[in-house]
């Protein structure tokens, strides 16, 4: 059985949604900045930390290092300071940090 398009839910593209590790790693980032972390700013290294401790572990470091670049190119909803203090590890250099400050 098939749905046709008319009857398909608006942004459903097809019965067969395909996701990518990408796709993974920025909903927990996104759950991870406005929940727990909202109003903290981390940096890359800390947010992949996280992420990979709230997936499978049949994701690499490295598989959720490179959707993390990804994410820092075009974090949407989520703001990016250029240099900002991270809020976990405090690196005394100032890093590219993303979070979702409060309202």
């Amino acid at each position: 059985m098939t749905i046709s398009s008319t009857l398909r839910p608006r942004g459903v593209l097809s019965e067969e949604t395909i996701y990518t590790v990408g796709d993974f790693v920025q909903r927990v980032v996104v759950g991870l900045l406005e929940g727990g972390y909202r109003g903290k700013f981390l940096c890359s290294p800390c947010l992949i930390k996280l992420t990979r401790d709230h997936l499978d572990k049949s994701y690499s470091l490295v598989e959720v290092g490179w959707a993390m670049n990804e994410v820092f190119k075009g974090p949407g909803a989520i703001t990016l300071l250029p240099s900002a203090v991270c809020a976990l590890c405090a690196r005394k250099k100032p890093v590219p940090c993303l979070g979702v400050p409060l309202p």
